[in-house]
């Protein structure tokens, strides 16, 4: 009989527009190829009317497991009541931690008094979820050295294992996918992409961010800025032929690994990252792209430029994305890893 496993997420899934509602979509819909899955993934306010109808129903509804995608924010009181009453049940409780962001203030400063009590409030949020989960899972080492707990298991993102398309061509496009802060190495990407259109003049630099948290920057020739989700994105990582992650080296993106590795992976695309960072253990461990440092735009305009110059590199790296997706990294290896956690079971 397959087991049932509520799984309750912090974030609503719709639109998959951000990073953990593509995370909690995905693992999701990967559990339910093994599992009876409900999903309760809402805003606070929501999130919390349907935990209560939960707790209400009778009889008891009969459940092997739940896993919760926490926020990277304060638990509200309906999530910690909810777990307190699996907790007297004596059912599985795994927790995901997404991050700790609180911890780095000289990154994240709080602005003002608010600001301050709820990073108070988070370090209390991560202490009742050591008391009370079975397991807590982590993204990466770093995280969890951090948070700590008494069972920790890392349960990284994964991808999903997609068909390239027939034709299986790629142009001279570098892509990148996510925020426009600063620390995200946007500015960085932008000063060095004229000195890699000396080399190759027919490249293209797409930047894929929201258009609402564009900061304005002036786009070098060679470049341009789109809005793409979900299934629009697709076809710009398609015909892309190298995927990047500038960050800046910070002590925060040291221990983060971005879900958005694993899905350029997912399209078949050697990736470019920042060094020093747990990120680019993962990309040099599986031969799926390369190491960058220092974090300066003469270092990426060398890389960029080194990587592009060989495209039997690239698509070594092509190869070997696509293989450490279906052979390791999957969501459906993801759901059974939490699973085999949780249950005890394959």
């Amino acid at each position: 009989m397959r087991p049932h496993i509520l799984v309750v997420g912090h974030y609503p899934v719709d639109p998959a527009d951000r990073a953990p509602a593509v995370r909690i979509r995905a693992l999701t819909a990967a559990l339910g190829a093994h599992a009876a899955v409900t999903l309760i993934a809402d805003r606070r306010g929501p999130r919390a009317e349907r935990l209560r109808a939960w707790m209400r129903k009778r009889p008891g509804p009969q459940v092997d497991a739940v896993y919760v995608e926490s926020a990277s924010s304060t638990a509200t009181p309906a999530d910690l009541v909810f777990l307190s009453w699996v907790r007297a049940r004596r059912i599985p409780l795994g927790i995901f931690v997404r991050d700790y962001y609180q911890r780095f203030p000289d990154l994240y400063p709080p602005r003002g008094a608010r600001e301050r009590l709820m990073a108070a409030a988070y370090a209390a949020t991560l202490s009742a979820y050591r008391r009370m989960a079975d397991v807590l899972f982590f993204p990466t080492g770093g995280l969890a050295a951090l948070v700590g707990g008494r069972r920790i298991h890392l349960l990284p993102p994964g991808g999903a294992v997609l068909e390239p398309p027939a034709e299986g061509h790629r142009l001279a496009r570098v892509v990148y996918v996510g925020a426009a802060h600063p620390r995200d190495g946007v500015p960085l990407l932008l000063e060095a992409w004229p000195h890699v259109r000396r080399r190759h003049p027919g490249a293209e630099l797409v930047v894929v961010v929201r258009p609402e948290e564009w900061p304005g920057w002036a786009l070098p020739e060679g470049a341009v800025r789109v809005a793409a989700h979900g299934e629009a994105l697709a076809p710009w990582l398609w015909s892309a032929s190298l995927a990047v992650i500038p960050r800046l080296d910070t002590a925060y993106h040291r221990i983060a690994l971005p879900v958005k590795l694993f899905d350029y992976w997912a399209h078949g695309l050697g990736v470019l990252v920042t060094g020093r960072c747990e990120a680019a253990e993962w990309v040099a461990r599986e031969g799926a792209g390369a190491p960058v440092w220092p974090p300066t735009p003469s270092a990426w305009a060398e890389a960029l430029t080194w990587a592009l110059d060989d495209p039997a590199r690239l698509q070594g790296w092509s190869w070997a994305a696509l293989s450490a997706i279906r052979a390791r990294h999957s969501w459906d290896k993801r759901a059974l890893e939490l699973l085999q956690v949780l249950l005890g079971r394959q």
